[in-house]
């Protein structure tokens, strides 16, 4: 019989200063050698309930301890750092786990502090790297990686210290398709030698490697499932439509080029007509330049070549004005919020709090929420300036299918009223269901698919 590695029982927590509790009712055992995926709603306490199997709670995370956790037989809240280190913990934000400027000593950080030889560093790093195919990132700088090169970089640096123990949020999400099916596979072989759990609203990717399935509800009720019971992949209906206001060319891109210092070139000659009223999708590998474009249009980094908004270039507007009318959502959400509540952050609007379902938050600091919950308020806040036009970068992060659907059908809505949207995404379902325009970008080129 395997033995319990987590043992669950009546977990709760509440947040110091926030309405926010998690109280999870019921019990739950994790055995050695499972993949065992944690699903529930967006804000539901998943990504909670992994910070405390990591032993982040309460220790760097400050708050009330309800029920308890035992970590091979031990209470986790009592054991110390030390006793801790051979689980692995990969969190949702790539950004938020990244520490070092380049590449190679990020993955050597946490060999460093364990009093590594070098040369064996070297070893273990060039090994792992070979193994994911990301030798070519190990001379990058960390500020030139995409949000899905980032990922994988941080799941690098965890797997090279050879945990016993290894908890994803969201693994995933920034990842495209490619790269989430070739992280899937090398995780495969990770299982058979560890225990993993996984936090995931993206379940097709994971149908061949979990066998166990413990779901959240919105009341906190836990939930075992077998994993024939799971609906591993959920598509959205077809929302694209017609917008009923004359077509007129909002945007123009004439042959933009753009690349990093001491880099290659990443964007070559690449021309864009965005329409009012139309949705414009954007796909391509993890790395080949779609955040970068979108920074290029909203004018937030230099680039060769011409941008026009309504036939006037974007070189001749003030950009107060231009950003007024154009809006970029950055890929984390966090870089939106400047107050201390989400009240304040969207000015008291009851309707879009309620449009976004944000009720329940609205007392919350915004860096308190949820992944899910970030994003959708990062949009809102977006909407609130009115823009023409708004550039999504991976909006469908952290929601799950409701929320997923949700936010489908407000942009179909905002679309219909004349509004514009370039998204760039891996999420192939949710582009499928609005898309007017689909184009790829590789190796510099953008074409339309």
């Amino acid at each position: 019989m395997s033995t319990p590695i987590y043992q669950v029982e009546n977990f709760g927590f509440h947040y110091p200063q926030s309405n926010y509790n998690l109280k999870l009712d019921g019990t739950f055992i994790i055995k050695q050698g499972e993949c065992v995926l944690i699903q529930g709603a967006s804000g539901s306490g998943k990504s909670t309930l992994l910070a405390a199997l990591k032993g982040l709670i309460p220790h760097l995370i400050n708050g009330k301890v309800s029920g308890k956790i035992l970590y091979n037989n031990q209470d986790i809240t009592g054991l110390n750092e030390q006793q801790l280190l051979d689980i692995g913990y990969l969190q949702q934000n790539p950004d938020s786990q990244l520490i070092c400027k380049d590449v190679y000593s990020e993955i050597a950080f946490g060999l460093e502090n364990q009093g590594f030889a070098a040369t064996l560093i070297n070893e273990k790093i060039t090994k792992i790297a070979d193994d994911f195919k990301l030798s070519h990132l190990l001379t990058r700088q960390v500020s030139e990686l995409s949000g899905g090169e980032k990922q994988k970089i941080n799941l690098l640096a965890i797997l090279v210290m050879q945990p016993q123990v290894l908890l994803l949020d969201e693994p995933t999400a920034f990842l495209d398709p490619e790269s989430a099916h070739e992280i899937i596979a090398m995780l495969q072989q990770y299982i058979k030698k560890s225990t993993v759990v996984i936090v995931e609203h993206n379940h097709y990717y994971l149908q061949q490697i979990v066998n166990k399935v413990i779901s959240i509800d919105d009341n906190g009720q836990i939930k075992q499932q077998n994993t024939t019971q799971i609906v591993w992949n959920q598509v959205l209906p077809n929302l694209k439509s017609i917008s009923p206001h004359p077509k007129s060319i909002l945007l123009e891109l004439r042959e933009l080029n753009f690349s990093y210092k001491n880099s290659s070139q990443l964007l070559n000659k690449i021309s864009l007509s965005v329409n009012s009223g139309e949705v414009t999708a954007i796909t391509g590998r993890n790395g080949s330049g779609k955040s970068s474009l979108l920074k290029l249009i909203a004018g937030i980094i230099k680039t060769q070549g011409q941008i026009f908004w309504k036939q006037q270039d974007i070189a001749e507007i003030n950009y107060q004005i231009l950003w007024s009318k154009l809006t970029l959502l950055w890929q984390n959400p966090e870089a939106h919020f400047i107050y201390n509540s989400v009240n304040e952050e969207l000015e008291y609007n009851h309707e879009t709090l309620t449009m976004f379902d944000l009720v329940p938050q609205c007392e919350q600091n915004p860096y308190s929420l949820s992944e899910g919950q970030k994003r959708r308020l990062s949009l809102a806040i977006a909407l609130n300036l009115k823009p023409r036009l708004i550039l999504l970068d991976e909006p469908t992060f952290g929601q799950d299918y409701e929320h997923k659907l949700q936010l489908a059908q407000l942009i179909t809505e905002l679309k219909n009223r004349g509004m514009s949207f370039i998204m760039v995404s891996h999420d192939q379902d949710f582009i499928n269901a609005l898309a007017d325009h689909k184009y790829h970008l590789s190796n510099g080129s953008l074409k339309l698919c």
